[in-house]
């Protein structure tokens, strides 16, 4: 199997090669869409100093400003973690959720790439419509301003 020298002309080439599009946002990331069964989602690639490349669905979702509607959100991402494989959950610092997954950059292979970008859109098909319920405002109420961190 061909290994891959991971730099900005190679992550852009194997998403290309995929039939991927693929935009450039800043010196180590891009942007670039995968497509489940239902529907499509943005992803960000980056390329982390530290030796890794991180593929993230940002935002997956937004936090909902009622905190106990968060503490739901936020546990059922808990639970969801404990059974991915290959992805996690996490929360940034606007508060949106993101999905996400991570490779070590030195045993990174074009196959890797694919499969990373695969398992994203399988877990964002399959979780989306259960965590957007848990996040969407209360029905026939408004929605309530964005919350803030801090």
């Amino acid at each position: 199997m061909t290994r891959v020298t991971l730099d900005l002309r190679s992550i852009r080439a194997v998403l290309e090669a995929g039939g991927r599009p693929c935009h450039r946002v800043s010196d180590d990331t891009f942007r670039t869409l995968v497509h489940g069964a239902r529907s499509g989602f943005p992803v960000l690639v980056r390329l982390d100093p530290a030796g890794f490349v991180v593929f993230a669905i940002v935002p997956f979702l937004r936090s909902p400003a009622d905190e106990g509607q968060a503490a739901r959100l936020y546990a059922r991402l808990l639970e969801l973690n404990h059974e991915l494989l290959m992805a996690r959950f996490s929360i940034d610092d606007d508060l949106d959720v993101m999905l996400s997954a991570e490779y070590a950059l030195a045993d990174l292979d074009r196959s890797e790439v694919e499969d990373a970008l695969d398992v994203l859109a399988f877990y964002a098909d399959r979780h989306h419509e259960e965590l957007g319920s848990l996040a969407a405002p209360p029905r026939g109420g408004m929605r309530a301003p964005m919350r803030t961190p801090g």
